[in-house]
Formats: structure tokens, sequence, C-alpha cells
């Protein structure tokens, strides 16, 4: 798709006028702040379609009904064509038919609460609105997706994967499951897989549906968009048209077409399909799965990528990370210098809460030199701690005899380490921010006033990451009337997954 870019959103926040965190305002400015595009879909109230009204759980709060005209005038206020573009949401909370949000591409439309999930298509004919199930694999009738009600115009695409786990079918690797025991874990019904098995012609994008963490927090779900330019009507066609796809955090670039037609497409063929896959990822690619009809039909296992020039400069991407304190949260102002070398890329990782969030990010992105704030917060949980350490995803170039120096500040303490590209691709190293050296029996814990620690993990050559893959499938003789689907799977090392939009083919 030459004529279109890449755009990186999330369309799944949850606030304090629901069941989120932070106020509208700061989650409004968090988003704008490293998103492309974004939309709050806080949960409205009527008491027909769920009983919960989440005024009523703190003195004081505020209900998204209440505010409807305040989050429409933030919208307009914050709307930057080329910059920056939020959608106007709501989501339509109900047990029975399961979870769905409602998008608008105008600013000036209202809350519908009907009671059911066919009188809420009804109202939503003749409105630019879209209708988008997500956690669609818990059971149906306990919020996941029943699919014998589902209006394939206003419900182009489903979310697959969010803070739930993934809802692309009923079992598999991350499977939905919450700590509140009356709505997990998931089951067979709902799950995307499900829905495409019925026929239904389902884009597939990823959000956060965050509770406690910012607007697009890493690992919860980001939703990517090739549109033509980065304003709402564009977008929006990309959204109709499918042209979407959904990454569990890190940013993988790709790109999947049959006979030369993009994701999302519809075409006819009555003879061999020509697939062609471009994939760009963060860590290294373990696996490249094209499914058809729901079942394996190929996997690209450890694909090599490109070929690296092997002289000149090395180009490659790795991440730092940092926090893993479980006595405390933290404030951090780092930064990476490189001499004879350049960044290219310096994404953020960030995760945590809107309050931990707020302020933070980065403050200088220089050619060679690039300098973030952060707010890392306390473990939540014994065991899970991965929702305490912030991270920044580097791509660089420089020559093979460079230094990178890394200068990490935690509180009052700074350390500095000097390392060298082969440093970096040979392995992974651990700073702690407190340099005191370990004893036989362990009594140096006691010594340390905090166990924050920095990581920076093994990189890998872009040209490794870059793939450029192909597959041909010649079927048999289709059945009668029947419609082929196929969609992509991405999976790296590091677990990080990315699922594209399905293309159909008919005979």
């Amino acid at each position: 798709m030459e004529d279109h870019q890449l755009y990186w959103g999330e369309i799944h926040t949850h606030t304090d006028l629901s069941d989120g965190n932070g106020s509208v305002e700061d989650n409004f400015e968090i988003a704008g702040s490293h998103l492309d595009f974004w939309a709050m879909a806080d949960h409205a109230y009527d008491r027909e379609v769920f009983r919960l009204n989440y005024a009523k759980r703190a003195p004081g709060r505020r209900l998204l009904n209440d505010d409807w005209g305040r989050v429409q005038d933030l919208c307009r206020a914050r709307e930057e064509p080329g910059t920056f573009i939020p959608f106007l949401a709501y989501e339509w909370t109900n047990f029975r038919y399961g979870h769905h949000n409602v998008y608008y591409l105008d600013y000036d439309q209202p809350i519908r609460m009907p009671p059911t999930l066919p009188e809420l298509y009804e109202s939503l004919r003749g409105v630019d609105a879209l209708v988008i199930p997500h956690h669609g694999g818990y059971p149906v009738g306990i919020c996941g997706k029943d699919w014998d009600c589902h209006d394939e115009g206003l419900s182009p695409f489903v979310e697959i994967y969010s803070l739930h786990g993934s809802s692309e079918e009923p079992a598999g690797i991350r499977p939905l499951l919450t700590r509140g025991s009356w709505m997990g874990p998931g089951a067979s019904g709902g799950s995307v897989q499900e829905g495409l098995a019925r026929g239904y012609r389902l884009g597939i994008m990823a959000s956060s549906d965050s509770h406690g963490d910012h607007p697009g927090a890493y690992d919860n779900g980001l939703i990517a968009a090739y549109a033509r330019e980065l304003t709402r009507p564009s977008l929006w066609e990309s959204l109709v048209s499918k042209r979407i796809y959904g990454v569990t955090g890190d940013r993988i670039v790709l790109d999947f077409v049959i006979n030369g037609q993009p994701m999302g497409s519809s075409l006819v063929c009555k003879g061999a399909r020509s697939i062609n896959i471009s994939v760009i990822g963060w860590d290294k690619v373990e696996r490249v799965d094209i499914i058809k009809n729901n079942a394996l039909l190929h996997s690209f296992i450890e694909p090599a990528g490109g070929q690296a020039s092997g002289v000149g400069a090395l180009r490659f991407r790795f991440m730092a990370e940092w926090g893993w304190d479980q006595r405390g949260g933290h404030d951090w102002e780092s930064g990476l210098e490189i001499a004879r070398g350049r960044i290219l890329q310096a994404a953020l990782c960030y995760r945590g809460s809107v309050a931990s969030r707020k302020g933070t990010g980065v403050t200088q992105l220089a050619a060679s030199d690039c300098r973030w704030t952060s707010r890392t917060e306390k473990p939540r949980a014994w065991g899970f701690s991965r929702g305490s350490a912030d991270a920044m995803a580097f791509e660089v170039e420089c020559d093979p005899d460079a230094e990178l120096r890394f200068v990490l500040r935690c509180d009052d303490l700074e350390r500095e380490l000097l390392m060298s590209p082969t440093d970096i691709l040979s392995r992974s190293t651990i700073a702690y921010a407190e340099e005191i050296p370990p004893t036989d029996n362990g009594a140096h814990w006691s010594q340390m006033s905090t166990y924050a620690k920095t990581k920076i993990h093994q990189g890998t050559l872009t040209a490794d990451l870059t793939l450029e893959l192909s597959y041909e499938d010649q079927p048999d003789e289709p059945a009668e009337g029947r419609t082929d689907f196929y969609y992509v799977r991405v999976i790296q090392r590091n677990g990080q997954r990315a699922w594209s939009s399905p293309i159909w083919v008919e005979p």
C-alpha cells in the first residue's frame, strides 16, 4: 500500500468517569504525547443495560453520561490533523450480548443506550458509527460475544487482544483470564475464530481496555492502521475497510497481501493464491503463521531476514528497561549518547497508571542524544512485576567501534554504562541503581536502599528483523459457494505478537 502510511493508536481506554484511572484531561494529554489516534471508551450508564452505576463507587465521582459534552469539547479541542486524532466513543456494557464499544466519526453524536444489541444496531443505522465487540472469548452470556447477534455492516472488526488476554481462539497462549472470577476464564462460543467460522468478515485489532494503566500502556495492545493521511476521515476509511491489525505491545510492522490485494480485502480467484508478507520486528521473529479457515496453512519457523551489508555502519534494535523494585516507586532521568552514530527511533514502552505516566517521556531526541524521564511503580503483586518496569525501544546506526553511553539516574542515584555494539548484540546486561557488591550469604540485600535496576536487552541487527516472505496456496477444487479466509500471526522471541486482518478469497 504505497499510498498509505502506518499509524498507531489505542481505542479502548477507561478513565475515572467509569472504572479507569486519571482525569479525562490527563488521559487526553498522555494519549496525545505518544499515539497517533486514540479513543476514550468509558462505560456509559443505563439501568436497563447495566445496573452498575459507576458514579456511586466513590464520593463525588461523576459519570460519563454527565460529562459527555465535556468529552465532545475535548475531542474538538485536541484534534490536530497530521499529529493526533481522537475519536468520540463509549462502551455499551451488556452481559447477555457481550461488551461493545461505540465509535463515532462525528463529534456531535449523543450516547445511545438501548437495552439490547439488536436495538443498539437499529438506533445507529444511517449514522457514521461502529459497534465493536471486545474480550469475546469469555463465556457467552458472561461478557463473551454472542455471534447469534451480529451486524457486519456496523461491526466490521473485532478486538482480538487487550489486558484481558487474547480472544483469538478459546484456548492458546495468553488466554482470557481476569482476577474477577465472575468474568473469567475464557470459554468456547465467542472467540474471533468462531466468528470468522460463521462467515462474518471481521477485521482484527487490539487495544488495552485499560483500567489501572495509562492510554497505550505497553503489553496491553495497540491498533495499527494503514491510512492515506492522519485525519479523522482517512482513519475512519481504514477502520471500515479493515486495513488494520493488532499488536500486543511492540510496534511490529506487518503487511500482508494476496494476489496484490491488502488485508481487509475480498477478491475473486479461481487459481493459485500468491501470499506475500512483510514484517519488521523489534526482537527475533520465531514464527510467522498463515492461518487459512482457522487452520494452520503454513509456518515460517525462525525465518531469515535480509542480508546486512557486512561493511560500514551497523543498524540494530534493542530495548532498555528499568524499575523492578518491590520496595517502592522511583523517578528516573536517563539518557543515551552515541559517539560516531545516530538514533533512528526511540519508542516509549511505558507501563503504569495515569499518575505515574503524566509529565514523563522523551525530553530530547537529537541525532546522537536521547533523554527521557520516567516514574516506575511498586510491583502490584508478588510474582507478577512486569508492570513495575518502563522501557524504551531503540533503533540505532553506528560504527562497529562506536561507544554507547547510558546515564541512568534513579532518584538521587546515578550509574553510567559504556557499551559497544558488540556488547549489546552479544548479550543482555543488568545494572543496579545502587552499587553494592553481592555476598555469598545474601547480606548485601539488607544494606541496599533500593532494588531498582536497569536491563539493556540483547539487540538484533535490523536486517535480521526485516522479513519478506512468500507462499503460494494452490487449493483443491473449492466447495460450491465456499469463501476462504486467510490471516497472518507473528510471534517474536520476547512473546510479543501481531495479528493481521484477514483477506477473503471467493472462487
